[in-house]
């Protein structure tokens, strides 16, 4: 199921069906495309190279003096997860989850798909049962991984 905001078009949300792993998803609440957002001390406030829009990139880099966590800040709106290279809309619940979201809220521009299968197969290869809960190894720890290309054996 895949929800959708019929005056921009957009999709919202990510299908889930078909989904073998409840760690790959932690899918939350019945809401399709909310997920546990992995690692969030170290994932906090960053912007991707890429960004589509200033706006998009001053969501993204919201600071504020009183919360170090963008999900107990109830005025950051945007998350951008590196290594799934995935964003969304924070759920202000006391967790660490969010919406997915394919569409810019500003410019309308089309996001990247979300990396999050592929990211759960790369480590599945290399003996990981639970990436969103053990630590990874570089470059699967961030956005390197599929940046930089193909690893060199």
């Amino acid at each position: 199921m895949v929800v959708t905001f019929p005056a921009l078009g957009a999709d919202i949300g990510r299908p889930v069906a078909g989904v073998t792993r409840l760690a790959k998803w932690f899918e939350m609440g019945g809401i399709p495309g909310r997920v546990l957002a992995p690692d969030m001390e170290r994932y906090q406030r960053l912007v991707p190279p890429d960004v589509c829009c200033t706006r998009m990139a001053a969501a993204l880099s919201q600071a504020c003096p009183q919360h170090d966590d963008p999900f107990e800040c109830p005025d950051n709106l945007l998350y951008w997860s590196p290594p799934l290279d995935e964003y969304g809309l924070i759920v202000h619940d006391g967790g660490a989850s969010y919406v997915l979201v394919a569409a810019c809220p500003w410019c309308g521009r089309k996001l990247p798909d979300s990396r999050r299968e592929q990211w759960f197969v790369e480590l599945e290869k290399l003996g990981y049962d639970s990436p969103l809960v053990d630590e990874v190894p570089a470059p699967f720890d961030s956005d390197r991984w599929y940046r930089d290309g193909p690893r060199q054996a």
